[in-house]
């Protein structure tokens, strides 16, 4: 029973969420109450939590970093394809907008339409997805030093060069909430560039799924009353929905 539940517990932190249905699916020898009574002893012992329909691994209170991209990238699709697809009702065309770095911005990015735009974003992944896939937005590259771990530049400059850029509205991510810490991320200079986009961006649109909430990291880059739209995926909590004018 122990190595039972140690698997499931292994398995769904290596997916960071899971529904029944996969696992099930994935360890098809073992009933579905079974596996149902096993979720309910984890999340007792406080090892994941129960979603509607499934569960989800518990975030870190605090973290020092986060994880690699391609790691992030396999974790919480669907709860990614979700947002992505209510932000992506927000584009106006002949608009400028800042597509910020990150799986679920690529998420986005993938689902952004094929308007005259002008699209600012740091992550180079994200500028050849929309370079390459698209025909009418132009898009604008920001410079600086690459990081490998969240697949996007910084500069410590990107105050000057953003105070010649317009943005319409910025979609941003965060890796972490906290009530009292507001929206943070693991690196200095990506805390930076955000801030200076919020300060920059007529409209501020967060996309945000349930896993993040409960996380902080080193560094904030805007609080509640910077944000004009939430968009989740349905599973945020109650009082933070009820805190925003507009959630998606």
């Amino acid at each position: 029973m122990t190595e039972r539940r140690e698997a499931i517990r292994k398995f769904i932190e290596a997916k960071g969420e899971v529904s029944i249905g996969e696992l099930a699916s994935h360890f098809a020898a073992w009933s579905e109450m079974t596996l149902r009574r096993d979720l309910a002893v984890l999340e007792q012992e406080h090892l994941i939590l129960l979603t509607r329909g499934g569960a989800r691994t518990i975030p870190s209170r605090y973290g020092l970093h986060e994880d690699i991209y391609s790691e992030r990238e396999q974790r919480n699709d669907r709860a990614k394809q979700l947002i992505a697809s209510k932000a992506v009702a927000l584009v106006e065309p002949d608009t400028g907008i800042f597509i910020d770095s990150g799986t679920t911005a690529m998420a986005f990015a993938r689902l952004v339409p094929d308007y005259h735009l002008a699209v600012i974003t740091a992550a180079p992944n994200i500028a050849l997805e929309i370079a390459m896939r698209k025909v009418k937005p132009s898009v604008i590259m920001l410079g600086g030093t690459l990081s490998r771990m969240e697949i996007a530049v910084s500069d410590p400059e990107v105050e000057k060069t953003l105070e010649n850029l317009n943005i319409d509205t910025a979609f941003l991510a965060a890796s972490g909430y906290d009530d009292r810490g507001g929206f943070t991320v693991g690196s200095q200079l990506g805390a930076l560039l955000k801030r200076a986009v919020v300060k920059r961006a007529r409209k501020v649109v967060m996309m945000l799924d349930s896993s993040k909430v409960g996380t902080l990291l080193p560094f904030t880059f805007a609080r509640k009353e910077d944000v004009d739209i939430l968009v989740g995926d349905g599973e945020l909590p109650e009082n933070l929905v009820k805190s925003y004018p507009k959630v998606l």
